[in-house]
């Protein structure tokens, strides 16, 4: 819950700021993180991109050896309660409100797509990067978090909206907890 709190805070921040604007209404600065429902089609679009995300992650996960995955301290996604699965879900909302929602969208409309998605699909590692403090075994784990990172920053640029890639971002994570666990 904390996670979804910190990276929605900058959101809401943001949102109110570009709301005192004389020129921008709430529904305008909303649209501007990516705030909306998205399209049927939007969604669809999540959806085709699950099944490549999912199978990712998983083999990241199988390449780092079993001492590490089980190690205290670790938890690649493993959901073996209720309480982890929300844990879980929250976490990958505040990721994609802030990344996708805020950092890619400021990015994209300042930089362009090229350079405005890399930058916050790189920006997206720093917090996974922190896992290498607890093993250097667990970098199998950055490859995909950049690639997933880059992946969801195109679905929030071609969709307008943070959601279907959030929901493929929840989906995927909760899946590859139940495989892991």
């Amino acid at each position: 819950m904390l996670e979804l709190v910190l990276f929605s805070l900058p959101v809401a921040i943001y949102v109110l700021v570009q709301t005192g604007r004389r020129d921008c209404t709430a529904a305008d600065a909303l649209g501007r993180v990516g705030a909306t429902t998205g399209t049927g089609r939007d969604h669809w679009r999540g959806v085709i991109l699950f099944i490549p995300l999912l199978i990712a992650a998983i083999i990241a996960a199988w390449v780092i050896p079993a001492d590490v995955r089980e190690a205290p301290g670790v938890s690649i996604a493993s959901v073996a309660s209720v309480g982890a699965v929300v844990g879980v879900v929250l976490r990958a909302l505040g990721e994609e409100v802030f990344f996708r929602g805020l950092l890619a969208g400021v990015l994209i409309r300042r930089l362009g797509f090229a350079w405005g998605n890399l930058m916050q699909a790189l920006a997206f590692l720093v917090p996974h990067a922190a896992l290498l403090a607890i093993d250097i075994r667990l970098w199998p784990i950055l490859p995909v978090q950049f690639a997933v990172g880059w992946v969801l920053g195109h679905l929030r640029h071609v969709t307008g909206s943070f959601l279907p890639g959030a929901l493929v971002h929840i989906v995927a994570n909760v899946v590859a907890g139940i495989l892991m666990g």
